[in-house]
């Protein structure tokens, strides 16, 4: 079972695209995107794929909106 999610963020133009995936093993894995718009145009970053498996789709989840909000932060250009 594939299940795909989308998020606004605070940074403008910008989403965090997640995509949840239950393994043939039961354990659950994660990608993270980031999408940002601008214009007619999308930039869609995708970021560095883990091979960590979970318990639960909840805490894939929770991973990679993490690793995707953690990226935000470090690539924000400073005020």
């Amino acid at each position: 079972m594939v299940k795909r999610n989308n998020y606004p963020t605070t940074h403008p133009g910008c989403e965090i695209a997640l995509t949840t995936e239950c393994m043939k093993d039961g354990r659950w894995s994660v990608v993270a995107n980031i999408e940002h718009t601008l214009g007619d145009g999308v930039q869609v970053t995708p970021l560095p794929v883990t091979h960590e498996r979970f318990e639960s789709e909840a805490a894939a989840h929770a991973f990679g909106l993490a690793q995707a909000e953690e990226y935000l932060t470090r690539a924000a250009p400073a005020a």
